[in-house]
C-alpha cells in the first residue's frame, strides 16, 4: 500500500489516544494491538485494502480479512487483534482523504 507516512502517523496516534484514554478493560490490549498494527503497516508488503476490509498475509503465513471481525485466534477469544486495528487505521486514513462534499 502506498500511504503517506505523516498522515498515517496522525491517524495511528488518534486511534491510540482514543483506545487507551478510556481506561477500559481492554484499553491496554488495544494499545498493544495498535502498536503492532503500526509496525505491520510500515513493514508488511502483503496488505491490501479493498475499500471494505484489509487483506493481510500475517507473519503466521495465514491470510486474514479484517474489518469489524477477523479469523485470528485473538478475535475468536474475544480479544483485540492487530489485524482489526490495522483495518480500522487504514479505513480511517482513507475516510479522511476523501474530499468533503457540499450540498447545493
Amino acid at each position: 500500500m502506498n500511504l503517506n507516512q505523516t498522515r498515517l502517523d496522525e491517524v495511528i496516534q488518534a486511534a491510540f489516544d482514543a483506545a487507551t484514554s478510556s481506561g477500559g478493560r481492554d484499553a491496554k490490549r488495544w494499545g498493544v494491538a495498535i502498536a503492532k498494527a503500526k509496525q505491520q503497516l510500515e513493514s508488511n508488503p502483503f496488505l491490501h485494502f479493498d475499500g471494505d476490509a484489509l487483506l493481510i498475509l500475517s507473519d503466521s503465513n495465514e491470510i486474514y480479512r479484517a474489518n469489524g471481525s477477523c479469523q485470528c485466534r485473538a478475535f475468536v477469544n474475544h480479544q483485540p487483534c492487530w489485524h482489526r486495528a490495522a483495518s480500522r487505521i487504514v479505513a480511517n486514513y482513507h475516510r479522511q482523504q476523501l474530499p468533503a462534499t457540499t450540498g447545493n
